[in-house]
């Protein structure tokens, strides 16, 4: 029942009646019938809950199928088959000889990935003693 996936939510996002109604800008009162099962959550309450709780997944919360959470997936950063499409051997990295042991410079040369109607704003390279470097491709690149 809707109602006990409800009180679940609320279990697990540890909030009481009282602040659920608050947080969804609703009367108190709302919360109870349905709790109680007395009266079933309307759309705009639903579309409310939604709103306010982005990682809830309403399907469960309406049907008890699936989990309570949506399962965030993550694509790689750099390729997904229906926008990247890359030649065979197109890409590769041509390493300069060490200049001593702690610096070692990569160039990458003859990438051609074509994206869809997406550009690199920014690349941000992190290294082993936690510094970084940014760099933001000028718009001719």
């Amino acid at each position: 029942m809707v109602n006990e996936r409800l009180l679940k939510l609320m279990e697990q996002e540890k909030v009481t009646a009282a602040r659920l109604a608050e947080i969804l800008e609703v009367q108190p009162s709302a919360i109870s019938h349905i709790l109680s099962g007395r009266n079933k959550p309307s759309f705009d309450f639903m579309q409310k809950l939604a709103f306010k709780f982005p990682r809830l997944n309403v399907d469960w919360l309406l049907t008890g199928k699936g989990n309570m959470y949506k399962v965030a997936v993550q694509q790689s950063l750099f390729y997904s088959p229906s926008t990247v499409k890359p030649k065979e051997d197109t890409f590769t990295p041509k390493i300069n000889e060490k200049k001593d042991d702690t610096q070692r410079v990569v160039k990458f040369t003859d990438v051609n990935i074509s994206v869809s109607a997406k550009s690199v704003k920014q690349i941000v390279f992190i290294y082993s003693d936690n510094t970084f470097e940014i760099y933001s491709p000028s718009k001719s690149d």
